[in-house]
């Protein structure tokens, strides 16, 4: 029995995460400079964008997209999980749009958030690990 239990505990840690896009290293960020920076720069230090915009004055705008969410362990407790339940989501999107192939504009954002269900859901979300995370200014 004591098998069992470990078992389902592993399978339940296992299943309880999800991610979409792949998360992007801030410092190569912050090495994309406005004027600066050209179209192959920003693709050698952050990879092949997720989605590609063109608009109707020729400038193009490559999008980054990130979110990774964990299930807290309460979710997993029947009957309780349903009131207490929830999840940790972490999300970074970064936008870049290039005029003549230079980046003319740059928007990075991240952040965490806590994502409750039941009862427990109108409580404040917790970003301890945003704050940690946190560039320095």
């Amino acid at each position: 029995m004591k098998k069992l239990i470990i078992v389902i505990g592993i399978a339940a840690f296992i299943c309880g995460c999800a991610s979409v896009g792949r998360k992007l290293d801030e410092s190569k960020v912050d090495q994309i400079k406005q004027g600066i920076t050209t179209r192959d720069q920003v693709i050698q230090l952050v990879g092949s964008p997720d989605q590609i915009t063109r608009d109707g004055a020729g400038n193009i705008t490559f999008q980054y997209i990130y979110a990774h969410a964990t299930a807290k362990g309460s979710s997993f407790i029947p009957i309780y999980g349903a009131f207490a339940g929830g999840a940790n989501v972490q999300n970074q999107f970064l936008s870049v749009t290039f005029t003549n192939n230079v980046v003319s504009s740059l928007v990075s954002t991240y952040g965490a958030n806590e994502l409750n269900t039941g009862a427990n859901s109108g409580s404040k979300p917790a970003v301890d690990q945003v704050e940690a995370d946190k560039r320095p200014n």
